[in-house]
């Protein structure tokens, strides 16, 4: 098995993983390329530069726990892109963004085309439990949408996030993820936040895209690329529809105001929806982060 895929697996449990983008520590402002709204004001976010210095981080650490047990493991190259990391979690795009990469569709495929394949690694049983622990060591976790996640303390992951975060990571991530994903969600189905999107379908429907949501443009653009990818020229054919379709986007989603229309609906709906428990699960959460990439720079 290509324990890559395996590893990818289990942190995508232990994190819940979420679309929720990467972004300045601290509340988004306005500057010329406009809002950059993310919820938690970005905590939950990290830049790719600071997540592959972190991931790498992360790996040295697996690989030297598998080692004090016994085990090989083969530090495995970060294969995200940054152009995947960064994309905005509500699909808010800048006019300089989409001229340049559109919506990042061919893009990214031609990345992942070319990206280093992960080393495959035996996954006998005992190294699988080496790396991700023993139910002996199991325990559960309460996320905010009321499932429970279940990980294993004595697995070299999650020891190499623990050595990389801080003793606390393990259960603060996944719930402060948990927390991001919930207000992305109350923000896509606030009135406020659908009556600013109807705004934005209407000038996109006077520029010649007929669409109802911000992710129906990249869909249709998506939805081409396995028939063009077969071909050179569709390739860049597609490649330059895509970027029409985004600049027209980004220049709806201006001049609509969207970007503000969802920051003010978030803002409202993380008053509303944020405990004095939550917000303080974010706080360790960001000063686990922030010690994590100190250490780094240390």
């Amino acid at each position: 098995m290509n324990v890559s895929t395996a590893r990818r697996t289990l942190l995508a449990v232990i994190l819940v993983s979420a679309a929720v983008g990467c972004s300045p520590q601290g509340e988004p402002g306005r500057g010329p390329s406009g809002l950059d709204v993310r919820p938690l004001s970005g905590a939950t976010a990290f830049s790719h530069a600071d997540a592959v210095r972190l991931y790498n981080r992360e790996e040295r650490a697996v690989a030297a726990c598998m080692t004090s047990k016994g085990q090989s493991y083969t530090v495995q190259p970060r294969t995200a892109s940054a152009r995947g990391e960064e994309t905005n979690p509500y699909g808010l795009l800048t006019a300089a963004k989409a001229a340049q990469d559109g919506y990042g569709i061919v893009g990214e495929y031609l990345y992942l085309r070319s990206a280093p394949r992960p080393a495959s690694e035996s996954r006998e049983p005992a190294w699988q439990r080496a790396l991700t622990g023993t139910s002996k060591h199991r325990v559960s976790i309460a996320l905010p949408d009321g499932t429970r996640l279940e990980y294993s303390t004595d697995g070299c992951v999650a020891q190499a996030r623990t050595d990389t975060y801080g003793p606390d990571w393990n259960t603060v991530a996944p719930v402060a993820t948990g927390l991001a994903n919930q207000v992305i969600g109350a923000v896509e189905k606030d009135t406020g936040y659908r009556a600013a999107v109807r705004r934005w379908a209407s000038c996109m429907t006077k520029a010649g895209h007929r669409v109802t949501d911000l992710q129906a443009p990249r869909a249709a653009i998506d939805s081409r690329l396995s028939a063009a990818a077969k071909d050179p020229d569709a390739l860049r054919a597609l490649g330059r529809d895509e970027i029409r379709t985004a600049s027209a986007d980004a220049a709806c989603q201006a001049e609509t105001g969207l970007d503000e229309a969802v920051r003010d609906v978030q803002r409202a709906v993380e008053r509303r929806m944020l405990t004095a428990a939550d917000r303080k699960t974010v706080a360790s959460y960001l000063a686990d982060k922030r010690r994590a990439l100190a250490a780094e720079d240390a």
